[in-house]
């Protein structure tokens, strides 16, 4: 057979192991954020709990993981209360973690009240807003 025969086959072999390598080095790599939904107060919703017991999941899997847990609420009322209930809703969070076997070192928390709200959907009434805002992210990072 010629070389460049060879050299185009280990070419092509190179793009293709470069490529997967890459993709596996991204996922791996790249933070993950998750959002827990609460429903009212410091109290998660059961959509929330169950994102909580995957984040845990995670967690207990990938050792070198780290979780930021940023608690938020709603833009209505006081601005001092929704920044303590921020706070409150991402260290319900941490406790949940914390519960499920995530050494607390692993955890930071803190809260930003509503002063980092979402974009409102087009076809989002205010309350429906709101209720979307009652959240706390986990940011996973290795």
């Amino acid at each position: 057979m010629e070389p460049r025969r060879y050299f185009g086959l280990a070419l092509i072999v190179l793009a293709v192991v470069a490529a997967v390598g890459l993709d596996y080095i991204g996922r791996d790599h790249q933070p993950r954020t998750y959002a827990v939904d609460f429903v009212r107060g410091t109290t998660l919703s059961e959509a929330g709990g169950r994102q909580v017991e995957r984040i845990a999941a995670t967690m207990a899997r990938q050792p070198r993981y780290r979780a930021v847990v940023v608690g938020h609420t709603g833009t209505r009322g006081d601005p001092a209360a929704n920044q303590a209930l921020s706070r409150e809703r991402a260290a319900a969070v941490a406790e949940r973690l914390r519960e499920a076997g995530i050494a607390g070192e692993r955890i930071a928390t803190h809260g930003v009240g509503g002063s980092e709200p979402l974009e409102r959907r087009p076809d989002e009434g205010e309350r429906g807003y709101q209720a979307r805002l009652a959240r706390a992210e986990v940011r996973l990072t290795p």
